[in-house]
């Protein structure tokens, strides 16, 4: 079962020869050195821009490589103001990119082109999310025809190298391919011809990218030929992974406890394979105790995603500039005369300046968060991962017409529940997060289920296949998600996972 198609960049997936030859011949013409028709780029290219330089030297009579140096540091210098100078992608190509998502498979591109120009060109032809990884040429990793850049994205991804395919149209292409032990298929489209991709022992060559299908077996992902005009039509994924929110979602905002119900389906589903994450607007304390008697290795997105633990461990962790939290603050001080109070989060535990017994009461013991109290928390020495104010009752008429629309463009800010405003640095989503832990497991977005009910799951929801909104869900949430289930104090999410496990 191939999973993952990884491509070469230059004459793959983009023709870039212009771009290439304009910087180069400003380099070399800089130097005296005559410039080169476009095609015989072809044959300088795809062994990395030192290779490029030395080719182009030699064949204009330097064979010494006595202006190496300095024609080399002029490429670069050119080449980072005109790397996207009319690239476009290949004929085929968006069309190939939008099949192979729609069918569930993880994309990746290894290139010998430095690595911040292959970022450049794949986000500003591609846009951003179309390549689940991206691998240009590092100092510390040998370039192709060597396999490490395959092997790097393999072990990313968690994919073997059977269910991998190799797309590139050079022998470096074909040589790296090969190394590394994937199927490589050679391209016509790009800047080299047949006899070399065959003497370099391509598995397959194909002369337009929609010939690429013809190679994939697609029989385990559920897909077929149909009657229906040859369209390949799939089954549906088998689910790998599962996150659910906590608070609106599982159980009642501010709840010390989830259902037996719940309990169980997790062990349930652990037990069969599947990987179950807790993903909340809590810090990671609150969260791992209330889950605690599953007794099963859960995957947890705390602080909106902010904290990503993975094995008990920190996974992954974005602080907040603390300019932003100084000022932040000051804002949020402003309403506690109003009966707000402010959570200071880390990644160890919270912080709370009030001293009302009520609230401290509510967030040690109803959330069972670690707690310090303290007379000023900017005074304390800690690195920031959330701030969040809290009113009884309901906060939003303060968050949606003061506090989110001052800081929406500087911070991540949203509602968490009906009583809490969060403030992030702005990369902090918990969709984001969860891409993370599915990067990092090699789970598809269509083997993932998530559930969720307000606007801080959003991003959640539209990073799995099957998105479920609780029936309690605002109604933006109904809106962005696949699938409505029963409300929380219906066990909503509870009747979907034994449906699931019981399959």
């Amino acid at each position: 079962m191939k999973r993952l198609v990884i491509f070469d960049l230059d004459g793959t997936l983009t023709n870039t020869l212009k771009s290439i030859q304009k910087s180069a011949n400003m380099a070399l013409e800089a130097y005296g050195f005559a410039p080169y028709e476009v095609d015989r780029y072809r044959y300088f290219v795809g062994n990395g821009s030192a290779e490029l330089i030395r080719q182009c030297l030699l064949h204009d009579g330097d064979t010494g490589l006595a202006h190496f140096d300095k024609v080399m540091r002029k490429y670069e210098e050119v080449f980072e103001k005109y790397c996207m100078y009319e690239v476009n992608p290949y004929e085929g190509i968006l069309e190939l990119l939008a099949e192979l998502k729609r069918r569930g498979f993880l994309l990746a591109v290894n290139s010998n082109k430095p690595q911040a120009q292959t970022e450049d060109v794949i986000r500003s032809v591609f846009g951003e999310g179309t390549f689940d990884m991206v691998v240009g040429q590092v100092a510390d990793r040998p370039r192709k025809p060597a396999p490490d850049g395959v092997e790097f994205i393999l072990r990313k991804l968690g994919v073997t190298k059977q269910e991998a395919i190799y797309l590139g149209d050079t022998s470096i292409d074909m040589q790296t391919g090969t190394s590394a032990g994937v199927f490589t298929v050679g391209a016509l489209w790009g800047f080299r011809d047949r006899e070399e991709l065959e003497e370099n022992h391509a598995d397959a060559i194909i002369d337009a990218p929609a010939q690429l299908l013809g190679y994939i077996d697609d029989s385990e992902r559920g897909s077929a030929e149909t009657d229906c005009g040859g369209e390949w039509v799939r089954e549906p994924a088998r689910i790998r992974l599962i996150a659910t929110d906590v608070d609106g979602t599982l159980v009642k905002d501010s709840s010390r406890e989830v259902g037996d119900e719940i309990i169980e389906a997790i062990q349930a589903l652990c037990d069969r394979g599947v990987y179950v994450t807790i993903a909340s607007g809590r810090q990671y304390g609150s969260i791992r105790r209330m889950f605690e008697r599953a007794e099963r290795n859960l995957l947890y997105i705390a602080e909106n995603g902010a904290h990503i633990i993975k094995d008990g461990k920190t996974y992954g962790l974005t602080k907040m500039k603390r300019e932003y939290v100084e000022e932040i603050m000051a804002d949020l001080r402003l309403l506690y005369d109003k009966g707000c109070h402010v959570v200071a989060s880390t990644s160890k535990g919270c912080f709370l300046e009030s001293k009302d017994e009520n609230f401290i009461r509510l967030i040690s013991e109803s959330y069972r968060n670690d707690v310090t109290l303290t007379d000023d928390i900017l005074g304390e020495d800690a690195d920031f991962v959330k701030l969040a104010i809290y009113h009884k009752g309901s906060i939003r008429d303060i968050g949606e017409s003061f506090l989110i629309p001052k800081w929406k463009d500087r911070v991540k800010t949203c509602m968490a529940g009906e009583e809490w405003v969060d403030f992030m640095d702005f990369s902090v989503d918990k969709g984001n997060a969860l891409k993370v832990l599915q990067e990092g497991l090699g789970i598809l977005p269509e083997e993932t289920m998530v559930f969720g009910d307000n606007e801080n799951d959003i991003g959640l929801l539209r990073a799995a296949g099957e998105s479920y909104a609780v029936g309690n869900a605002l109604p933006v949430v109904k809106e962005t998600a696949k699938h409505v289930c029963a409300p929380y104090w219906e066990q909503g999410v509870y009747q979907v996972l034994r449906e699931l496990y019981e399959q």
